[in-house]
């Protein structure tokens, strides 16, 4: 019988499947479960907000015919919204695709990539994948070094990747320092800041729209994604901002037709919601600090979080216990074992009343119940 792992591109065999949170379903059918939330996958618990919704089942009517290759509308909605030249616009099956694309276009065997302890799993994933050596640098107080991550890049650095704020800790780095950051970062060295929790961010009065700063770094790439503050996380669209020049080259490796009608459609929508978007961050932020005094309460460490998710420290515990526990419980959430952070789970942040649930049930799994 054929070895096809033999035949496969040596990184591939490398890397592990992407475990995803545990869908609804799956938990009910396999616990014989009725009343079951998920606070596992950093989505919106409002679902999908209603012009979004409007504008998808019209689309949906149309499916049929091929989507427009190009994604005009959306890129210009974009253009219109924040000044986005659609030039340097790539659009993907969210953002998680375009970040594959950029590191098949730009990392080979005789590259590495810089980035952060503890960062998304794509970033070492594809590393891997194109045959570059991973140069992973330690955090500093639960965030990126900043100062280590230039050590640490060389002239065979080709990508200096973040996700701000990061995934799976939730902190972030500021505008300010991000901004000094490049500045200092060779031109030659790809600076990827993947902002998938842009929008829970944005209410900091220091913050600035890193999008507007291609103008002045030429090596600079921003993901962005509708899959979270959107909530069109089902639908997977997302876009990247770059160089004309990058751009060009990430279009001739993005399939054809790559970001489906009605995404493409319900994304627009999304961005005239301004209501809906208000009304998730507004949520988020209010209830965060409803986790930061439940963890004060009960001496647990809460590492600071801008995004719609909080990493809570369960020292002194057993922390994959405590999620089986829950699991049993109809509450889903994320242990962070593959990321060796074996005291730490990560809970994204619900309803109020999804909170109010996992408070009640977490607090008497603390007290022995």
């Amino acid at each position: 019988m054929t070895d096809f792992s033999q035949l496969a591109n040596g990184g591939v065999t490398l890397i592990k499947p992407y475990q995803a949170g545990k869908p609804i379903e799956e938990v009910q059918r396999q616990l014989g479960l009725q009343d079951v939330i998920k606070l596992a996958s950093n989505e919106n618990p409002f679902g999908i907000g209603p012009k979004a919704k409007e504008a998808a089942l019209k689309a949906l009517t149309e499916s049929n015919l091929y989507p427009d290759a190009n994604g005009y509308y959306l890129k210009q909605k974009l253009h219109d919204k924040f000044s986005y030249d659609p030039d340097t616009i790539t659009l993907g099956a969210g953002s998680n695709e375009l970040i594959n694309l950029l590191f098949q276009t730009f990392v080979n065997k005789d590259t590495n990539v810089v980035f952060p302890e503890y960062s998304f799993c794509v970033y070492p994933m594809e590393t891997t994948v194109n045959g570059a050596a991973a140069k992973v640098v330690p955090l500093k107080d639960y965030n990126a070094d900043l100062e280590a991550i230039l050590e640490a890049i060389d002239e065979n650095t080709r990508i200096v990747a973040f996700a701000n704020p990061s995934n799976p800790i939730g902190t972030a780095i500021s505008s300010k320092s991000m901004y000094e950051f490049i500045k200092r970062v060779p031109k030659s060295t790809l600076v990827v800041i993947d902002e998938a929790y842009n929008e829970f961010n944005s209410g900091d009065d220091t913050f600035e729209d890193t999008g507007l700063w291609l103008k002045e770094f030429d090596n600079l790439v921003v993901s962005r994604t509708f899959s979270k503050a959107y909530g069109l996380a089902g639908l997977r669209v997302g876009y990247m901002l770059a160089n004309k020049e990058i751009t060009s080259l990430l279009n001739r490796m993005r399939a054809p037709f790559n970001v489906n009608i009605v995404a493409l459609a319900a994304a627009v929508a999304a961005l005239d919601d301004i209501e809906f978007l208000k009304k998730t961050v507004d949520n988020n932020t209010k209830e965060r600090d409803r986790y930061a005094a439940f963890c004060k309460d009960h001496n647990l460490f809460m590492i600071p979080s801008k995004a719609n998710f909080v990493a809570i420290d369960f020292k002194g515990y057993n922390a994959q216990e405590i999620a089986d526990k829950l699991l049993h419980r109809g509450v889903i959430i994320r242990p962070l074992l593959g990321y060796k952070l074996e005291t730490i789970l990560r809970i994204s942040i619900g309803t109020k009343e999804e909170n109010d649930r996992l408070f009640t049930e977490l607090d008497a799994i603390l007290k022995g119940n």
